[in-house]
């Protein structure tokens, strides 16, 4: 049993930059999801931008989820 509450302490510490991690990945990929998108709907062919600027926003919003689960599992459950 002390080695689950040493993995919970473990994770504990390492939460904070989790945290940050995920936020920073996300803005990112929001950021880049964004500019694509905003350039696929400039030129009409170019469908394949706009798919990758929609994949990017999906994978920004799974790292936004991803940070706020690590922060409610760190702060709030243990």
């Amino acid at each position: 049993m002390s080695l689950f509450w040493s993995i919970v302490d473990f994770l504990k510490e390492t939460a904070p930059f989790f945290i940050l991690f995920d936020i920073s990945v996300a803005i990112a990929l929001l950021i880049l999801g964004l500019i694509l998108i905003s350039i696929s709907k400039k030129n009409r062919e170019q469908k394949k931008k706009k798919f990758v600027g929609l994949v990017c926003l999906s994978a920004s919003l799974l790292a936004f989820l991803g940070a706020l689960s690590n922060a409610f599992t760190s702060y709030i459950v243990f």
